[in-house]
């Protein structure tokens, strides 16, 4: 094990403490991974703790991964290792072994939200309730249902409304749907552990021996459900360490409760509290801004991160015109930032070294725009995950149906892909003889052949399928995934399928690196199986997916940044209504939730960081005039370096001495507006004009002089025009 002298006085005294409740504080950017691996290490190392005792959950495979590495390089790599894992591949495993009880065996799929809502449409469909809110409405109300611990029998005695009533009729429909096709969504994972502890004390004693010391890393993300199985399985030892920061608690409209990490002192009165506020990411500008952002906020612990890094650059803060403006800004300030002829005491930033946050998933098409203008190689994080592509699902159902046969969903999947000649009326016929015969869908399509309401070159198709299926599921226990998915691609001529499908290149490119995923999977462990590969790609989150592997700009929303950090932040759309979102207008824990969102983006810069904002936005269809945020009227200004365009296309610097913008109003004022032309002498910055076609508007900016004499004038019905004052004949809108 590494020396604690590596660690500051904090972090030792966190790693070093005795047994029972522990809350550790841990801001951006202070070491929280560093200090969970060394408390695992002096557990088993130090204190002769068994590590198949010790349980450590967090919320993504990149950081349980990361864990893992960390504690086999401190305790050796032939040493056992304790059980590191997300929450929900933990509640996976503790399912595969007893779900028994509620319903299910072992090799249940695990449905993706596209699956997952399907099957809610269909029992929608076939419970032809009138007036059913429509299947996205329900599954929400589920999903929050699931994240509060609450099971359709208690839904149902709580439902106050005809609503309520009829979501509850639902939910019961397809919980029964989904035991009965042997499958599970993504929430249900979490609630069926916590249902399986409260009907088995036998079962979750077996789980308590197993995590006598748990350890939760990210606690602020948790929710009522994943609260109460912590609860449940420290229960019996109290050893339960938790690691998180409620300053980057930013999950709440998925279900995560602030209040669990807030009240962690009075749930645990005997708890002891650590802060970790040395912060070994920013620069003490970029610190110093962030705290006087979530300062702002009541719900929080007392505390203030500081660092020995530098004080590094000012923050920019640039305001654009319109939103081309500000995207504009962002390609050029990132090629000029990449550029080879950086003077050679600068660190040089790379692209792959840039991130550009987003409030709205909206806002990335300029942006996207502006970098292609510019031949900036970016990517976007948080899209179409690769394992929802279509081509890939395809494939994915033929194993699915291999490790679980019950799974329908999957068996309608693969005898679409490639097409045989099964359609929908077959599916249905095949699904009344799976439920005459209780036998699962795939089990039916064997025996079509005897169903004379099927054309027999179908039911051979069919029958074909199934009998050669079967004969690889019962050799797939002893293959490796690479040589099933072989043997898949080979059979049914998967390729060619691919091929001819538009995009066919880009298809078969996805079917090239699912290959190469199945590879290092095989590589990694010989005792991992096709039910291993499936359960990891199935809990894949887009956190995991935002790891820059191709050297390029990463675009991403705000509530994707979570665990990342890079040497260049920007972040766009700094304006009232995009950030903070409009809907925390009239919500103060909305409010402070966004608030939490902008400290979070600004902690994941490490040298450099630019705010951006707009005087008017295209958004949606509409262009409406832009004000700025309230989180940049917080920051210092003594913090900010502001940067405004001196026209539009021209070269961004810093306003000389006279140009004024002004936050509180949106408008640029150049000082002194008058020129050499009549008409262009009486507009002023800030006047109610009138124009014959246009009517009545404001002058929002002046520029040039002479007949070259320019205004940006916002019109009540026709928006923000730029006009050649000569030209326009412009009047105070009370002459």
């Amino acid at each position: 094990m590494p020396s604690l002298e590596e660690l500051n006085p904090e972090q030792r005294a966190a790693v070093l403490a005795g047994d029972g409740p522990i809350l550790i504080l841990a801001g951006a950017g202070s070491g929280k991974t560093r200090v969970l691996t060394y408390r695992i290490a002096h557990l088993i190392e130090d204190r002769g703790v068994a590590p198949d005792t010790i349980m450590a959950v967090t919320f993504t495979n990149k950081a349980a991964g990361e864990m893992r590495e960390r504690v086999a390089a401190m305790v050796g790599g032939g040493a056992r290792l304790p059980w590191v894992s997300t929450f929900h591949s933990a509640c996976a495993r503790i399912l595969r072994r007893d779900a028994v009880s509620l319903g299910y065996t072992a090799n249940f799929s695990i449905l993706d939200e596209a699956d997952a809502l399907a099957v809610l449409r269909r029992v929608i469909e076939e419970a032809a309730l009138p007036a059913a809110p429509a299947a996205e409405i329900v599954r929400s109300r589920i999903e929050q249902a699931r994240n509060d611990g609450i099971a359709p029998d208690a839904f149902t005695v709580a439902a106050a409304d005809s609503r309520e009533q009829a979501i509850a009729h639902i939910y019961r429909l397809y919980d029964e749907r989904l035991r009965a096709i042997n499958a599970i969504d993504f929430s249900g994972l979490l609630m069926l552990v916590h249902t399986l502890f409260e009907r088995a004390p036998e079962v979750l004693a077996q789980w308590q021996s197993r995590a006598r010391h748990l350890l939760v890393d990210e606690y602020q993300d948790t929710n009522r459900v994943q609260y109460l199985i912590v609860r449940a399985l420290s229960a019996q030892t109290s050893n339960l360490c938790v690691v998180g920061d409620e300053d980057q608690s930013i999950y709440r409209w998925r279900g995560a409760d602030i209040r669990n990490i807030l009240d962690f002192e009075r749930d645990f009165p005997a708890a002891q509290v650590f802060k970790l506020e040395q912060n070994y990411r920013s620069t003490k500008t970029i610190l110093a801004a962030a705290h006087t952002v979530i300062s702002n906020n009541l719900e929080r612990k007392a505390k203030r991160l500081w660092t020995e890094n530098s004080a590094g650059d000012l923050i920019t803060l640039f305001t654009g015109l319109n939103e081309r403006d500000e995207a504009d800004f962002i390609a050029r300030e990132i090629a000029r930032l990449s550029a080879a002829d950086q003077p050679s005491s600068t660190v040089p930033i790379r692209p792959a070294d840039v991130v550009v946050f987003y409030r709205v998933n909206a806002q990335s098409r300029v942006i996207e725009e502006a970098l292609v203008r510019r031949r900036i190689p970016y990517f976007v994080a948080g899209g179409v995950r690769f394992y929802e592509h279509r081509e890939i699902k395809d494939l994915l159902a033929y194993l699915r149906v291999i490790a679980n046969p019950a799974d329908a969903v999957s068996v309608e999947r693969m005898v679409g892909a490639p097409p045989r000649g099964i359609g929908a009326k077959t599916l249905e016929i095949a699904a009344e003889v799976a439920r005459i015969e209780n036998v699962a869908t795939f089990e039916a399509l064997g025996r079509l052949e005897a169903v004379s309401r099927v054309q027999l070159r179908i039911a051979k198709q069919a029958s074909e399928l199934y009998l050669w299926m079967r004969d690889l599921e019962g050799r797939a226990a002893s293959m490796r995934v690479r040589s099933i998915l072989d043997e898949i691609i080979e059979r049914t001529h998967f390729a060619d399928y691919l091929g001819a499908m538009e995009n066919g290149l880009t298809r078969r490119q996805n079917l090239g690196e699912m290959l190469s995923a199945a590879d290092a999977f095989d590589a990694e462990d010989s005792n991992a199986g096709l039910a291993d590969f499936l359960e990891r790609i199935a809990l894949v989150s887009d956190a995991d997916q935002a790891v820059n592997q191709g050297g390029r700009v990463a675009l991403m929303t705000l509530h994707t940044s979570k665990g990342l950090e890079y040497p260049a932040v920007f972040m766009a759309g700094m304006e009232e209504g995009i950030f903070p979102h409009s809907r925390s207008r009239d919500d103060d824990r909305e409010l402070e939730e966004e608030r939490r969102l902008c400290y979070v983006g600004m902690t994941r810069a490490r040298r450099l960081l630019y705010l951006t904002n707009t005087l008017s936005r295209e958004l949606y269809g509409q262009r409406n005039d832009s004000r700025p945020s309230r989180f940049i009227r917080e920051i210092d200004p003594a913090l900010l370096n502001r940067i405004a365009p001196e026209r539009p296309g021209a070269p961004f610097r810093t306003p000389p001495r006279g140009i004024h913008i002004d936050y509180s109003t949106s408008q640029l004022d150049d000082g002194d507006g008058a020129d050499d032309s009549d008409d262009a002498g009486q507009v002023a910055v800030g006047m109610r004009v009138t124009h014959a076609t246009f009517g009545s508007g404001v002058v929002r900016r002046r520029e040039g002089r002479g007949d070259a004499a320019k205004a940006w004038v916002h019109f009540d019905r026709g928006g923000l025009k730029l006009l050649v004052l000569r030209f326009a004949h412009l009047r105070p809108a009370d002459a």
